[in-house]
């Protein structure tokens, strides 16, 4: 009988040995394709996430010209522009809080709702199939490795501007607002940390008229 125990223990400990061994070496793959992942849902959340009024994208661009109709001056209201910022980032915060605390509650049959929800439900972003990473055919039924996420601290934005002379004798004018979340992803018995920028595009026109030299110098 204690010849089967020794046995047994022996098997399990070679088992567990080499199964740990083997995670340790997919941890490179897990990491790849977590990232992949978590990135494509912020991505998906944040496209969908802010609503604002159309109003909030009015004049946000302010041109001063001389009596030859030349631009003298380029700016921006950057009351309007850090109004519009703080609302987007309240509604990605609020959508994000909800997940988190298990509350979000779908608002139509779509597919971005219905997923938001589920996620809300089971906090798995994605569970990866050791298929997938052993390059294996579906009908080898291995288990899938889930992958949850959490956000370390609030999303922070920047305000990012780009002025320059577009064709001839016309100048583009681009706005858009880089969100900023720092998030761990969480694995079987380890996280990694990662920091992710986004840039949502607020505004792009073109003007007549050449930039001033006061902005290419």
């Amino acid at each position: 009988m204690k010849k089967w125990i020794i046995i047994a223990t022996c098997i399990c400990i070679f088992l567990t040995v080499t199964l740990g061994i083997i995670y340790i070496q997919l941890i490179p793959l897990l990491k790849d394709y977590g990232k992949m992942e978590i990135e494509r849902f912020n991505q998906l959340i944040i496209s969908h996430c802010y609503m604002t009024d159309q109003k909030q994208y009015d004049d946000l661009v302010i041109i001063e010209r001389n009596e030859n109709n030349e631009i003298e001056l380029i700016d921006f209201d950057m009351i309007k522009v850090n109004q519009l910022a703080s609302q987007i980032v309240l509604d990605i915060e609020k959508t994000y809080a909800q997940i988190e605390d298990g509350s979000y509650q779908a608002k139509d049959e779509s597919a971005y709702q219905k997923r938001v929800e589920e996620v809300s439900q089971t906090g798995i972003i994605a569970s990866i199939s050791l298929n997938t990473l052993f390059h294996l055919p579906s009908f080898f039924l291995l288990p899938s490795i889930p992958v949850n996420y959490k956000h370390l601290s609030s999303v922070g934005s920047s305000i990012v501007k780009n002025i320059e002379n577009y064709g001839v004798n016309h100048v583009m004018i681009e706005l858009s607002i880089e969100i900023r979340m720092n998030i761990a992803m969480v694995y079987p018995f380890f996280e990694q940390y990662h920091t992710q920028v986004i840039s949502i595009p607020i505004l792009l026109e073109i003007f007549q008229g050449q930039v001033p030299l006061v902005y290419s110098s």
